[in-house]
């Protein structure tokens, strides 16, 4: 896979804001900001940043990025959450979202994806509707996927899904472990979950990425997209 010389930031949604990866030429760097216009702000000489954020909301049905961001990760679809209309992300509480979303979208909304409405209006008011700009909507899942070549099985918040995607970054990140420790020891993880770290490391990974893909393959100018790295050949054996 082969990877610019560019800044790449990968940004993911943790308790305390956001957990912020920098990957450049020089040593790679994890923080905190309280706000995603801190991250923006903080960040805006970057080629490019990848955020685990829906950006766009659907409007009538669902998302064909989200449809297909699951359909490549097969047994991990169930990672890509999908989002709320912009009506329901509005909503004081989730039952009251829930019947906006099924009203409007003619499907149920989950509680999951209602909890990151306040983080999508963040992202919103930052970033407005443009899809192919500085930030740009990714998701770890699928950028695990592309250093494994194929879906990672295991799930996260276990130990051996941790160890799988830690070792998928050891591969191409100089001195992941210790940056992932070093992150790990100074947040606490009421603060900063494990599984949150890795996110925004191998989103900062794809962010730098020459080989970009979108789901789908052939979005409208107007239309969200998911970006992820081209899926590698090579597999991880983790037997």
């Amino acid at each position: 896979m082969s990877m610019s010389e560019g800044t790449g930031v990968g940004v993911d949604a943790c308790p305390v804001g956001w957990v912020v990866t920098v990957i450049d030429e020089h040593s790679p760097t994890i923080k905190t900001y309280e706000t995603f216009s801190e991250v923006e702000q903080a960040n805006d000489d970057a080629d490019k940043i990848f955020v685990d954020i829906p950006i766009g909301l659907p409007q009538g049905e669902r998302r064909r990025c989200d449809l297909k961001a699951r359909e490549l990760l097969g047994c991990r679809g169930s990672s890509v959450f999908f989002p709320p209309c912009e009506t329901a992300a509005a909503k004081p509480d989730y039952e009251s979202a829930n019947n906006e979303h099924r009203d409007k979208m003619e499907h149920g909304l989950s509680q999951q994806a209602y909890a990151i409405s306040e983080k999508i209006i963040e992202v919103q008011s930052v970033v407005g509707d443009r899809f192919d700009g500085l930030i740009r909507e990714s998701h770890p899942e699928l950028c695990f996927a592309a250093l494994n070549g194929q879906p990672v099985a295991y799930p996260k918040s276990s130990d051996l899904g941790r160890g799988v995607r830690m070792h998928l970054l050891t591969e191409v990140l100089r001195d992941a472990g210790a940056l992932y420790e070093e992150a790990r020891e100074r947040y606490l993880l009421k603060e900063v979950r494990r599984d949150d770290i890795l996110d925004s490391m191998v989103l900062a990974h794809a962010a730098r990425s020459a080989s970009l893909r979108t789901a789908p393959s052939d979005p409208a100018s107007d239309e969200p997209r998911i970006y992820f790295p081209e899926f590698r050949v090579a597999t991880v054996d983790v037997e």
